[in-house]
Formats: C-alpha cells, structure tokens, sequence
C-alpha cells in the first residue's frame, strides 16, 4: 500500500550528527568471499564514517541510492531518500550502519533495523574519473587482488558484445571467453536499441554484485559508449514546457578522447504519428564540454522530437539515444488540463487515461506536497476543484522539493501505475516553480459510494476514477469495519450510499483508532492502491469524530547545499533577533516565521534574491504588527526547490 508522512510544516531534518562512529576506510568496509561473494565485512553492523566524491546520486536507480569514491578509488553505496540533492563531485561525509542489500554492502537503515545514515555536505569538486578496466579485471581483479574487491569501483570498461536481451546484455574481452553481465535499471532510462552482438562498447559504471555475480548497472545513456566515438550526456532542454511561439535551447556535454570536431541538434514537428524528417541544426561550443542549439518557435503540432549527434577528429560518430534517427527525445508544445488527462466516461471498459504514454505538459497547484503523497519523489497538484482535476506526479529523480500551494509546471509522459494515473517529468530541471504560498483548491464533498464506485455503467454517472488524486471530504459515514485493518492504521467506512470506503490513514500519524459505529467525517486525497479505492488523510484533524484531535508536530529537515542560515543571533531573544543567509546564486528565496502549532506569523523574505549573505531581523511581531507571546516560534528558510532549513528561536520576556 502507498503510505505517506505529513507533518505541521511538512519538512524534513537531516540531522547534523548522531553520536561517534568510527572512522574507517571503504576498503576496509568492502569485504567479500572471494569464492561466491557473500558478504563477510567485519562492520556489517556496526556504524562507520566514510568519506568520498558522489558518482551515482540518488534515483538513478531507486530515490535512495548514491554511489561514493575516496580518494584511493574505493567506493560504497548509501541509500537515504531524503539526502539533499546531491550532484557528481560533491564531497560527502556519511556517518550510518553497514547492511547488506541484494548481497552487497552498503550503508543504509537495512528496511527500518538501522537508523537511517547521516549525511554531512562537504563541499563540490571536480566529478571522480572511472578507472580503465578490462573484463577480465572487473571479473577477476588486478593482481593480488580478486574480483569482489573490485566492488564499489568506478569503472571504464571496454569489450565486445556477445548478446543482448530484454534490459541487459554480455560483453567480453577480445581474447577472453568470459563474460561480464551489464544490467540496465529501468529508472535509468537508457536505450538499448543501438547495442548489437559484435559491436565494441566502452560502459562506464559503478562495479556491483547482486546476489553473488559482478555485473555493471550504467547509470545513464551517456555511460554507453560504440567504439571510440565521442560520449553524448547531459541534455537538457532550457525550458521543458513551451508554448508555441517560444523557442527552446537545447545543451549536452560531449567529450571525446581526441576531440570534438562538430555537434548538431536534430529535430522535428510531430502531430503524433512520429513521421517526417528531422531538420539538423548546428550546435555550438559554449564553454568547457558544453555544447548548445536552439530548436526555433513556432512549433506547428502537438510535440517536437529531437536528438543531438557529434563527430570527433577520427570522424567517429556518436548519437544520443543511441540508435538514433529510429530513437528521439521529445517534449510537448502548450498546456493541457489535468481533467483532459484525467476524464473518463464511466460507462468506458478500461478507464485509463487516453494520455497514457504521450507527453504532456501541465501546470497547478502543489496539493500534497513533496513526501507527503508516499515518497520523496511524489507530490500531487490540481488545477481546479472537483472531479478529474488531480493528478500524482512521480518524478523519480526526487530532485525537487515541493510544499501544498506551490505552482508549478510539469513536462513529462502520462503512465499507468497499477491503474493510478500519474505524471512522470522528464528531468528535475522539467519541473518548475512559478510561485509560493498559493490558496489550496477546496476539497470537493462526496459520499463514499462515489468515491469507492466500480460498477460501469449502473446507471449513476458516478466512477471513483473522477476523484483519483483530488482533495476531498466525505459526508457523515459510519466505521464498519477495522478486523485485519488495524497493522495498518486502516479502517472501512459507509454512509447512506450503502457503499463502503478504505480509509487509508498513515501509521504513527493518526492517532484515531477506529472504532466500528464511530460517526466520522475524514477529509484527504483519493488513492488507487492495487485495484482499491483508498481515502488518505494527512493529518490527525483530517479525520474528525465527536471532537477534532492535534496531532504531534514532526521533527523539521534541513537541506544544505544551495545556501542556508548562517547565523541566528541574539537566540533566545528580547526583543529582537539577527537573522544571516546566504544563496549561493540567485534564486526563489522565502524565509517565513511560524508558531509551534505551525501557522505562519510574519514573512520576513519573500521574492528572487541575489547571491550573497542577506540580513533581516524579526521584532517579535506578526503580519498586523502586534507583539507575540513569548515561547517557541520556528525560521523556516526555502531556497528554490533544493534547500528547505528550519532553526529554533526563543523569544523570551
């Protein structure tokens, strides 16, 4: 079942230290069998400080996996989804316990046994560089050495391909029999179309093991790499949702081991069909590995497809997908409703959406803000009240953070999650914010034979698909049932629809325990959780039985790299307190104060701010001037979508 976590400011703490760990080195920590690679580290379980570069970061794989390398070329993954987004090179030191997951060492809560792992950024530097490697070497190490000592590595591996199936293929060494297996993850997005039998390929990869084996997991289609051509990574798009009339630049990073002699942009109107001829445009060399093209306004159909292709000094060619022209990129042209996406006749057998698998763009209100829709890399947004209106955005990169009442604009493809509509962006950079602190949507009222309706056709206009991922509130309904929900803090309820409902509260959030007879009225968003209509509330007063309850406030996160506090002074405080950030660019910036029950008190910094340290200080009076009580308030600063830091102030009289 989906579950999700919500709190009086919905924000998330890193917590900056937890106690004394001791300092070892990742090879020390990366110790396997060396004849079926089980795991026999002498720290699986104990907690240990490593420090190393990022080289895979978060929701390559899954939301919470990263990838380590120190400075003597050993690496360890991590996994904590709520990590601030962290890119190549970042410096990172990670405090947590040693695991076991898929037969490889990490460090990681190991599903809830551990705590999870710390986090502290260090600094950005300059991205690791693989290690050339053969086969045979990744296999059956270098030396001394044997292959599961490799685990961790960075590696640059060359061969030749043997076979290729479904999402993953064999590669072996020129003169060797043995093969290794490359395994593409799925979150990845990497196309395969290109790979062949005998074809040479160059994979850059981080060495894993999965249940004994070695194998290399790419990260993306830059990792990918035919012959000796250049390596195509890195695209982006300055806008990923355009209107008509908007021209949209085009960037990549193209390497190569010689040079790059020429890049060019290819692109097309599509209405659809994925026909007509690609026009070529001419990419320039803005700086570094940086390469750019401007596909030009207008656009005459519904989506533009493109691709990039670069030439070297030997006059090897490389694209990116890789098997180009017969693979694109593409993004759609203007703004379509969440109810065009959404609607569905009730009397229709199948009632997905006739968007699934197309592109789209859409723009809304944050609803149910980042986390709060089940994960880090959810959040759900409407663009109006009622029926069709909603929609889940699974944006599996997590690199946005998200609050309720956040506008935004989305670029990406509609998918179909075991019957859940949803919005999956094409990148983080795909989801943009246009403004804060916006007016919720009202909740739609509905009975609970509404929501919960899966009978086609009966007659009643009604489908519970017209409120998948909208705000609602039942009417008065009865508790019927809680035998077998109660592990999971769920429960049934039924009103005079005669119709009953699951309502999906979130464990240790909720504190109503359900009690069969109980007249409730629970506000919340509409799920479809494996073929079941649920009701999820976010909070204890979402659910609203003889009296209202208050529910616990969550610890508050905070999110370092982007800038951040600097100082707080003087704290406690009378009658007035100094308050230090800084932005490291310009960016969407609002440093608002709030009490302890979470209501916001004063904003103190709203608006586009340029880089540097700001100063601001807070008088100890609200928005209409009046002098607060004395007690404990909170400065929550949020830095476009990547930082988001709370402090305690104390104002005392």
């Amino acid at each position: 079942m989906k579950k999700l976590a919500y709190g009086a400011l919905a924000l998330v703490l890193v917590v900056s230290c937890v106690g004394l760990a001791a300092a070892q080195t990742i090879d020390d920590i990366q110790l396997y069998d060396p004849l079926d690679g089980t795991p026999i580290s002498a720290y699986l379980g104990t907690q240990v400080t490593v420090e190393g570069r990022i080289y895979v970061v978060k929701t390559t794989y899954n939301p919470g996996t990263h990838y380590i390398l120190d400075d003597t070329g050993n690496g360890i993954n991590f996994y904590l989804p709520s990590a601030p987004p962290l890119d190549y090179g970042d410096r990172v030191q990670v405090v947590g316990y040693v695991a076991v997951y898929g037969g490889e060492l990490g460090i990681s809560s190991d599903g809830g046994t551990y705590p999870d792992p710390v986090v502290s950024y260090l600094g950005s530097e300059a991205e690791p560089t693989p290690e050339e490697m053969t086969v045979d070497e990744v296999l059956s190490g270098v030396g001394a050495e044997d292959g599961y000592e490799n685990i961790g590595k960075f590696g640059d591996v060359s061969g030749i391909i043997t076979s290729v199936g479904g999402n993953s293929f064999y590669m072996r060494n020129v003169a060797e029999t043995d093969t290794l297996f490359v395994y593409i993850d799925g979150d990845t997005g990497i196309n395969l179309g290109a790979v062949a039998p005998g074809d040479e390929y160059r994979v850059i990869s981080p060495i894993v093991v999965y249940n004994g084996g070695i194998q290399l997991k790419p990260r993306k289609q830059g990792d990918l790499i035919e012959g000796s051509g250049p390596v195509i990574d890195d695209i982006e798009l300055d806008d990923w949702s355009p209107l008509s009339d908007e021209s949209v630049t085009v960037t990549a990073s193209i390497t190569d081991d010689v040079l790059v002699t020429s890049a060019t942009l290819h692109f097309r109107d599509d209405n659809g069909d994925s026909t007509g001829v690609f026009t070529p445009i001419i990419m320039t060399n803005t700086v570094g590995d940086t390469w750019s093209g401007t596909i030009p306004a207008p656009h005459t159909e519904r989506q533009v497809d493109f691709y990039v292709a670069a030439t070297d000094g030997d006059a090897n060619v490389s694209t990116n997908p890789g098997d180009a022209p017969n693979g694109w990129y593409e993004f759609a042209i203007g703004f379509t409703s969440i109810y065009d996406v959404q609607y569905r006749d009730p009397s229709q057998e199948l009632q997905g959406s006739d968007y699934y698998d197309r592109t789209v763009n859409l723009t809304g209100i944050v609803m149910v803000g980042t986390g709060d829709a089940g994960a880090s890399s959810k959040f759900i947004m409407q663009d109006d009240a009622g029926a069709f209106n909603g929609i889940l955005v699974y944006e599996g990169t997590a690199g946005n953070f998200l609050l309720a009442g956040d506008e935004v604009e989305v670029g990406g493809y509609i998918d179909e999650y075991y019957g859940l509509t949803e919005m999956a962006p094409h990148t983080p950079s795909a989801v943009e914010i246009i403004s804060f602190s916006n007016d919720l949507y009202p909740y739609v009222r509905a009975n609970t034979g509404a929501l919960n309706d899966d009978t086609l056709d009966d007659g009643d206009d009604i489908e519970g698909e017209a409120y998948e991922s909208v705000w609602v509130k039942t009417y008065a309904a009865a508790v019927t049932d809680t035998a077998g929900f109660d592990p999971y803090n769920s429960f049934k309820v039924m009103d005079v629809s005669t119709d009953t409902l699951v309502v999906d509260a979130i464990v240790d959030l909720v504190s109503y325990t359900p009690s069969p007879g109980d007249i409730v009225n629970v506000t919340g968003f509409m799920d479809y959780s494996y073929g079941t209509f649920e009701l999820v509330p976010l909070q204890d007063e979402a659910i609203v039985w003889l009296e209202s309850t208050t529910g616990a406030e969550d610890e508050l996160h905070q999110l370092q790299p982007a800038g951040g506090f600097s100082r707080l002074a003087p704290n406690p405080f009378n009658p007035k307190t100094e308050i230090r950030f800084v932005l490291t660019r310009d960016n969407l910036t609002q440093l608002n104060v709030y009490n302890i029950r979470g209501e916001m008190v004063r904003t103190l910094a709203s608006g586009m701010l340029e880089s540097g340290e700001h100063i601001v200080h807070w008088d100890g009076n609200d928005f209409s001037g009046q002098r607060v009580s004395s007690g404990t308030y909170f400065a929550r600063l949020r830095i476009g979508s990547e930082v988001m830091q709370v402090r305690k102030l104390m104002l005392v009289k």
